[in-house]
């Protein structure tokens, strides 16, 4: 009797040793797949992709708004959706690929007790200024975006002889010049900088100042 719960002791124990390698080698064989592909990934040439390439970037953004008498500063985030048709390469960028198209979104929330958010979404449109990024890295580039400025008033809106930015809640076209870098950290991550005039029109032309910065990533 005690010889065959001995034996079953022992099968036993070789069934649950037998098991472990067996999970032990499928994890090591999930590792193995999973691994090389998101370093394939991340590390694949943009010049492999033949067809439209997609860049998404989140920014944090500081702005400098155009008030009376002064300027009233304000930090939001925001984020952008770009296209470009063309390959690109590391070392040179196609004449036709060097423009770039998209949408953006901002948000600046009320903040500074100043009483009012904004939010600023449109389309937007970037040039490389050079054919080949210098160093095969920095990349300057200009862009112009039109959309769509609002505030949103907290309280009730204040009656002013001159118009300003937050008295009321209120939605204003909005035209945006703006000058960048772009820096590649690595195959699909850069390192975007943006100086921004974002210039409203109601009643009068007021120019915003916008510096923004942030990452973005090649899908």
């Amino acid at each position: 009797m005690l010889a065959v719960v001995e034996v079953r002791k022992q099968i036993l124990d070789g069934n649950s040793l037998s098991e472990e390698p067996r999970m032990t080698l499928r994890s090591r064989v999930m590792l193995a797949v999973l691994i090389p592909a998101f370093v394939g990934w991340s590390a694949t040439p943009a010049q492999a992709q033949t067809g439209p390439t997609r860049t998404l970037e989140g920014y944090y953004s500081h702005y400098s708004f155009d008030t009376p008498d002064t300027r009233t500063d304000m930090n939001g985030f925001g984020a952008r959706l770009m296209w470009t048709k063309a390959v690109r390469s590391e070392s040179e960028t196609a004449a036709h690929s060097r423009f770039a198209f998209g949408v953006f979104g901002e948000y600046a929330p009320n903040q500074n007790n100043l009483s009012f958010s904004v939010g600023h979404v449109g389309a937007e449109g970037d040039m490389n200024v050079l054919k080949a990024p210098l160093w095969g890295r920095l990349a300057p580039l200009v862009s112009l975006g039109a959309g769509v400025l609002w505030t949103n008033r907290v309280g009730p809106a204040i009656d002013e002889p001159e118009f300003a930015l937050g008295d009321r809640s209120l939605a204003m076209f909005a035209l945006t010049p703006a000058a960048g870098l772009d820096f590649a950290l690595w195959r699909r991550v850069a390192l975007r900088g943006d100086a921004r005039d974002v210039v409203t029109f109601h009643d009068e032309t007021l120019h915003h100042i916008q510096l923004a910065a942030g990452l973005n990533f090649t899908l």
